[in-house]
């Protein structure tokens, strides 16, 4: 009779210690996850932030420059996989907000007319207005 106990009893601690291990990797692989999204959102973050900067210098660079000036500047389609929108408020400061709601930035930047376009902008400098896509 003891014989087949051992037997029974190796068994079930084979099943507990698999069960550990088990549960242990799960927890490392929650562990993980967390750290990837985490660090998802903080470069959505970043880019956000980039692409709000890129035009407020664009709008700096319009506005130091001389009358007759224009170029052409690209804003990507998404920031790192969301949609994303950019509002002129008050044609002194851009609003980029990411459509999830998780991201928004605000930056003030010189006075400017129109709007900004998610994709290929225009940007010129006539009698003294900096004009964002007339």
């Amino acid at each position: 009779m003891g014989k087949y106990f051992f037997r029974g009893q190796s068994g079930i601690e084979l099943i507990i210690v698999v069960g550990f291990f088990a549960f242990s990797f799960l927890i490392f692989l929650l562990v993980l996850h967390q750290n990837t999204v985490y660090e998802r959102e903080e470069n959505r973050n970043t880019l956000a932030q980039d692409v709000a900067l890129q035009i407020q210098q664009e709008i700096g660079l319009a506005t130091e420059s001389i009358d007759g000036y224009s170029r052409q500047f690209n804003l990507p389609l998404t920031i790192s996989g969301a949609s994303y929108t950019v509002t002129l408020v008050d044609g002194d400061t851009v609003y980029i907000r990411t459509d999830d709601g998780k991201h928004a930035l605000s930056l003030s930047v010189a006075n400017v007319t129109g709007s900004v376009i998610i994709g290929t902008n225009y940007i010129s400098k006539v009698d003294g207005v900096v004009i964002l896509n007339p």
